[in-house]
């Protein structure tokens, strides 16, 4: 099987249909957006980067994505190499 790779604007055209009246939701949401440059409405995004009973796992500060996999999902993440995106695809 051959694999084939697929243009970005493909990509972006995809994820931006897929994103199209969601709300979205995702561990450090900015990044994800500004790396396809696609935008999405303020008041369809639920940041769990951002969430305020998630920063009090983390005293008030941002916590940290393998915290709040092993504290909210009670999985070990990040072990070894590892993808924040497939976390933050899992909680969406």
């Amino acid at each position: 099987m051959a694999w084939v790779a697929i243009e970005f604007e493909g990509v972006q055209k995809e994820v931006s249909a897929i994103l199209m009246d969601k709300v979205l939701v995702a561990y450090a949401v900015k990044n994800y957006l500004e790396m396809l440059l696609l935008s999405h409405p303020r008041r369809d995004i639920r940041d769990t980067s951002r969430h305020p009973g998630f920063k009090k796992l983390s005293a008030g500060r941002t916590p940290v994505l393998k915290k709040l996999a092993r504290e909210v999902l009670r999985i070990e993440i990040q072990g070894g190499e590892h993808s924040g995106v497939y976390l933050s695809f899992l909680l969406s």
